[in-house]
């Protein structure tokens, strides 16, 4: 009868054993959590550009000053990076903010494509504008992204300066003559 008792006892230390083994192996794969974690970042859009420094005074994030003359028809790179909050997209405007131009003279700007060196949803150029007192969009539909910051990076602008050989050549000396012109990125929502 003894050895009966050390059997049972045997197996069932051997079941108590198992069981707790079990017990412990389930709770090693219990002892994680899941947790859903919501990272909200704030819609957020800055400009700025590459060239020529002297020349560009930043108002606020989103929006930037150049002054341009008809010498100063230097290629600049507009950079830019932006968030958007669902349902909305970016643009950017420009408009002649301060100066007068010569009679009968114009300023075209081109505006090219983005380079393709960023990443994200870049906006689509208009390709070709003339400069104004009022506001006009140049690059619509930018989504999330960033075009990358310095010179070949972003969009390429170009001024030219129509009519500009009717004038004596002192005239692209004269500080009369200086334009600015700014750049504004703007919400659609």
């Amino acid at each position: 009868m003894m050895f009966r008792i050390e059997i049972i006892s045997y197996f069932l230390l051997l079941f108590l054993t198992l069981c707790f083994f079990s017990l412990e192996t389930k709770a090693q794969t219990n002892n994680t959590a899941e947790m859903t974690v919501t990272v909200s970042i704030p819609a957020v859009a800055l400009i700025d550009f590459e060239g020529n420094d002297r020349l560009i005074t930043f108002k606020s994030p989103n929006q930037v000053e150049q002054i341009i003359s008809p010498s100063g028809l230097n290629k600049t790179w507009l950079n830019y990076s932006s968030i958007i909050e669902k349902g909305s997209t970016n643009f950017i405007t420009v408009h002649i903010s301060s100066g007068n131009l010569p009679p009968e003279t114009s300023i075209k700007l081109e505006i090219s494509e983005d380079s393709g060196l960023g990443a994200g949803k870049m906006g689509v150029s208009s390709k070709q504008i003339t400069l104004s007192h009022y506001p006009q969009n140049i690059i619509t539909d930018i989504g999330s992204c960033f075009t990358g910051r310095g010179k070949e990076k972003g969009h390429l602008l170009t001024y030219i300066w129509n009519n500009i050989d009717d004038y004596a050549k002192s005239l692209y000396s004269k500080d009369d003559y200086l334009i600015t012109v700014t750049y504004t990125i703007t919400s659609t929502g």
